[in-house]
């Protein structure tokens, strides 16, 4: 049996963006302060917690300054044959093309992101730990639009407070600088704040919930929210972690097979070019896919995700907050490949 850790880190590296409509922010913005929550792992095969040993207490007690936390929380007996949460990652996603709703064209995208811990900073059961999540996309269209040519890039650095207090309750805060665009301007950046609880009501369920602030692209923003994570049997897991959920089911020691969730709301600022002036991009979709994972070995694991976006819309606005252009587009599958560092 492997003992896990309280939730997936990877589900930061697609869920740091700012949308503008109510609906979209609040299932986006729960991520922050889940993120908050779950972020530091425990490494290699921690130690058997009931009753927790001399042993063990001495380790929660006098771990080290520098390195990956022990954490108390959700620790009650919770083996499980599913392995490890995602700690570091490099992914490419391609969808492929789409028509636009009402405009002449389509649309495809291609996306590489790699997620990266910074070494976390310990003191007995206070944690300090960063991010580093980077992204780089693309899309290639035919038709009049407002897309840009270029290669929008986005950094966000997420900076994670912890106070592991037992094994059925922790606390967290979390403040996140981000910059998204083709260029460096005070447009391009954005702040996110969080706070979250999070109380484990036995080794099976283990529910969260908190507040969330932000501000960019001249937009503030204000929502609370719930997660949770269900452990019905030990090769099953059900989690809804706004934006992200799913469904995973450990087959043997090296293959698990996921049903997985997610709604996207990437958002990036553009300076003039030939297709328009200055402007906001907002390209929201809901991605539905199968995935296959394989133990490659020791903390190494690959993954192979096939599925449909659904509910895809292009929205741009100007400087005033004024829409410019906005446009649904038709359903269309993507693939995702990627190499994943689990504890």
């Amino acid at each position: 049996m492997r003992n896990r850790s309280v939730s997936d880190a990877l589900c930061l590296h697609s869920s740091w963006h700012s949308p503008k409509t109510l609906g979209v922010k609040a299932i986006t913005s729960l991520s922050f302060f889940t993120a908050c929550l779950v972020a530091p792992l425990l490494a290699g095969d921690p130690p058997p917690v009931s009753p927790a040993t001399a042993d063990e207490a001495d380790a929660f007690g006098n771990q080290k300054w520098l390195g990956v936390p022990y954490m108390r929380f959700g620790r009650m007996s919770s083996d499980t044959d599913l392995p490890g949460y995602i700690f570091g990652s490099v992914s490419y996603t391609h969808r492929f093309s789409a028509d636009f709703d009402s405009i002449p064209g389509e649309v495809s995208s291609d996306s590489l992101t790699a997620l990266a811990p910074i070494l976390p900073i310990n003191y007995e059961n206070f944690h300090l730990i960063a991010f580093g999540i980077y992204n780089a996309q693309s899309y290639d269209t035919s038709g009049p639009n407002l897309l840009t040519e270029d290669t929008l890039s986005s950094f966000y650095m997420p900076v994670l407070f912890l106070h592991d207090i037992s094994e059925q309750w922790v606390w967290g805060g979390m403040v996140m600088p981000g910059y998204a665009g083709n260029s460096f301007s005070s447009d391009n950046w954005s702040i996110g704040t969080a706070l979250g609880v999070g109380y484990a009501f036995n080794s099976e369920f283990l529910l969260f919930g908190g507040g969330y602030y932000s501000y960019g692209f001249n937009d503030h923003f204000v929502t609370p929210g719930l997660a949770f994570i269900w452990r019905p049997d030990p090769k099953w897991e059900v989690s809804v972690l706004p934006p992200i959920g799913g469904v995973s089911y450990s087959i043997n020691e090296n293959w698990m097979l996921s049903l997985t969730g997610q709604y996207n709301t990437p958002k990036w600022h553009v300076k003039s070019d030939s297709a328009g002036p200055d402007r906001d991009i907002n390209m929201r979709s809901f991605q539905l896919g199968l995935k296959l994972e394989y133990h490659l070995g020791g903390l190494f694991w690959t993954s192979l995700t096939g599925g449909y976006s659904l509910g895809q819309q292009l929205e741009v606005k100007n400087g005033s907050n004024q829409t410019l252009q906005k446009e649904d587009i038709n359903p269309s599958p993507f693939i995702n490949a990627a190499l994943n560092l689990r504890f």
